[in-house]
């Protein structure tokens, strides 16, 4: 997988959470982003994990549910 590509998601990332403006919230999501860093860079995930966020590109069936009832019918956990 290109560099190129993980540059890319991880601006998506960024950028989804763009218009947050409490500071509890942001907090919350420097600290997620954080412990997520850390677990990649101590091998604690799996490929599997890291490749769950491209997932929705490679795989456009592979998109969540709309609700929980819809995902529990489709046999999604």
């Amino acid at each position: 997988m290109p560099v190129s590509n993980i540059r890319t998601k991880i601006r998506q990332e960024f950028e989804r959470h763009r218009y947050v403006s409490k500071l509890p919230t942001i907090d919350v999501l420097l600290f997620n982003s954080h412990q997520e860093y850390q677990e990649t860079l101590n091998y604690w995930k799996q490929l599997t994990h890291v490749l769950k966020y491209f997932r929705s590109e490679e795989d456009k069936t592979a998109a969540l549910p709309k609700n929980f009832i819809q995902g529990f019918l489709e046999g999604r956990n």
